[in-house]
């Protein structure tokens, strides 16, 4: 129960706070107002988890270079591109962008007809 998200979000509410989890300051809190807070805290801990990573990256490359820059490399690859490449990428789409709105402009609108009475 302790390790479920809520009572740990719970648990940095009142050492943040200093009320106890009865308390009706915690428990009459506005929504959104909780809702930032733990939005704040899973950052808060997300960008922790990060720093201690890329730590831990950091020291392991000490002893194993290679392992580490493979790490490194599955999270943010280095793409290469030649300027040819990227021109005919940019020409795809701009034709597929192109025949989007051709299609578009292509619907004709039916005239409507005049029923003689």
């Amino acid at each position: 129960m302790v390790k479920e998200t809520d009572h740990r979000f719970l648990h940095y509410l009142c050492e943040t706070f200093r009320k106890n989890p009865d308390d009706p300051f915690i428990e009459e809190m506005d929504p959104f107002v909780k809702s930032w807070w733990y939005h704040s805290w899973a950052n808060k801990i997300e960008n922790d988890l990060e720093a201690y990573k890329s730590v831990a990256i950091l020291i392991g490359s000490f002893s194993n270079p290679e392992m580490a820059q493979k790490i490194i490399k599955k999270e943010r690859p280095d793409i290469e591109s030649s300027d040819e490449d990227f021109d005919a990428s940019f020409e795809m789409v701009r034709q597929s962008v192109k025949e989007e709105e051709s299609i578009k402009n292509n619907k004709h609108r039916r005239k409507r007809r005049l029923i003689k009475e």
